[in-house]
């Protein structure tokens, strides 16, 4: 890329990053019209910012041309910069190809001559197993082999991915203290895209915690900020996590108080105690600090030892069902544990409360 296209789109990203959209679209669509050329990865980089003002500014006949156009030189070049815009394309573009991004991806991670577009094909991998069957174990893995991100905006969506894992999870207060170590380096002025992504997921994030007032206070901070913006996408999430908020079940609020020698849960009339030491009693306080527990760690903390499936499954079942028994003892309609693969969700229309000592 010559000096005057090179400084043409660090003048667009600027505006990208100034919310002067229109002005940067305007910059990238005079380079990027002249495709086909012949594709260097630095292209890579600055066509993401010209993918997202597409988005942002719903020009999405302009990103199926640029699609037909990446594939066309793709089938031609087959280089790495053009493999990761394409499965870019296909992940954010209207006519989504999740399984072909996938594939496409991981081609370039496994190419140790794309090692420049490493972060950035990991976190789009990660997108594409959240979105395709919201395979949170597999996201973890992808975003823990980052090791580290040197651009700054990268390593923001590093971070931002961590909280994110952590709260699918369910380990929502380590997902917050992240979420909100990340919030205050941000400045809205200066990475909106950052900001934005933060607020969405802590909107989430208190949703799960059933703080739908916390979340609906997110959902209008962040709109009044962008209601005079051309970001539709965002736009789209505040309203999709508004209705995700109303159509929340009331949280039925199980009341925890720990005793000299057991806990104590109540619900409406009802109350049933739970001896400490027991293995329901070690079970309840795992719950009490995140929503969903790995099969490992409950083996390590009933029964001391490394988990091993023959033996423990059965056994973690057994005592599983036995605080499942307790919750129904104190009149719950609904199941309040889950199994999911390889663990147990408390799931969240069931809140426990802070408990008192």
């Amino acid at each position: 890329m010559n000096e005057k296209f090179q400084k043409d789109m660090e003048r667009g990203k600027e505006l990208f990053y100034a919310w002067k959209l229109p002005e940067a679209y305007a910059i990238f669509r005079r380079f990027f019209d002249r495709l086909p050329f012949s594709p260097e990865p630095a292209h890579a980089i600055y066509l993401s910012f010209f993918i997202r003002c597409l988005l942002e500014l719903g020009k999405e006949r302009e990103l199926e041309f640029y699609l037909r156009q990446i594939e066309s030189l793709y089938e031609k070049w087959r280089t790495p910069d053009l493999a990761y815009q394409l499965a870019e394309v296909y992940c954010l573009g209207i006519q989504k190809n999740i399984p072909k991004a996938k594939k496409i991806l991981e081609g370039v991670i496994s190419d140790p001559d794309a090692g420049y577009l490493h972060v950035k094909a990991k976190l789009f991998l990660a997108y594409c197993y959240d979105m395709e069957d919201n395979d949170v174990s597999s996201c973890r893995k992808i975003i823990d082999s980052i090791t580290k991100a040197d651009e700054p905006d990268l390593e923001i969506a590093v971070q931002l991915w961590r909280a994110k894992v952590l709260r699918d999870e369910g380990k929502l207060s380590e997902a917050e203290k992240k979420l909100f170590d990340t919030i205050n380096k941000l400045d809205v002025w200066k990475n909106w895209y950052g900001f934005f992504s933060a607020k969405i997921l802590l909107g989430g994030l208190y949703t799960a915690q059933g703080k739908s007032d916390k979340a609906l206070s997110v959902v209008d901070e962040v709109r009044k900020i962008a209601e005079n913006t051309p970001f539709k996408t965002i736009k789209t999430q505040l309203i999709a996590l508004e209705n995700k908020i109303k159509e929340q079940v009331t949280t039925v609020e199980i009341h925890c108080e720990e005793g000299i020698s057991s806990w104590r849960l109540s619900f409406q009339t009802r109350t049933v105690e739970i001896k400490l030491a027991t293995a329901t009693a070690k079970i309840l306080e795992m719950f009490l600090s995140n929503s969903w527990i790995d099969k490992i760690q409950l083996a390590k903390t009933i029964f001391k030892q490394e988990y091993v499936a023959e033996r423990d499954d059965s056994r973690i079942h057994s005592h599983v069902h036995s605080l499942r028994k307790i919750c129904q003892q104190l009149g719950l309609n609904d199941d309040p544990i889950q199994f999911e693969k390889g663990g147990y969700r408390w799931l969240t229309k069931i809140k426990l409360v802070a408990v008192e000592s």
